[in-house]
């Protein structure tokens, strides 16, 4: 997403404008910006003073920051349990002497899943 060429203190200042009285079309001209955006500006930063806008700006850095974080540990994680996922894979597929084969018997597919309470007539 492209950055706006206006500060934060500086839109808080202009939506303070805007309650104070002044008409929205004369702030948007004075700042060279369209209506939407004024009223996007509103929507994201109505009711917050010029300090709590700042924090917001510090506060999505930091989440933008850790859902970075998140990605590379998430990665990082994914090639470190790849090789244990083959192993699991390759130890499964030998079959164990000591466990009870699964019983099959006719209509099994039709209660697993999502509408597994429904019971078909066998």
């Amino acid at each position: 997403m492209r950055r706006s060429q206006h500060t934060d203190q500086e839109v808080a200042f202009l939506l303070k404008e805007a309650a104070n009285g002044i008409a929205i079309a004369e702030i948007c001209a004075a700042a060279h910006i369209s209506i939407g955006t004024f009223y996007r500006w509103r929507r994201r930063l109505g009711g917050l003073p010029p300090a709590g806008v700042e924090r917001l700006g510090r506060v999505e850095r930091e989440n933008a920051n850790l859902r970075g974080e998140v990605l590379r540990l998430r990665s990082a994680l994914r090639t470190v349990s790849a090789p244990a996922s083959d192993a699991r894979r390759s130890a499964a597929s030998k079959p164990d002497s000591r466990i009870a084969p699964a019983v099959q018997h006719r209509g099994a597919a039709a209660s697993v899943g999502r509408y597994a309470f429904v019971r078909t007539a066998n």
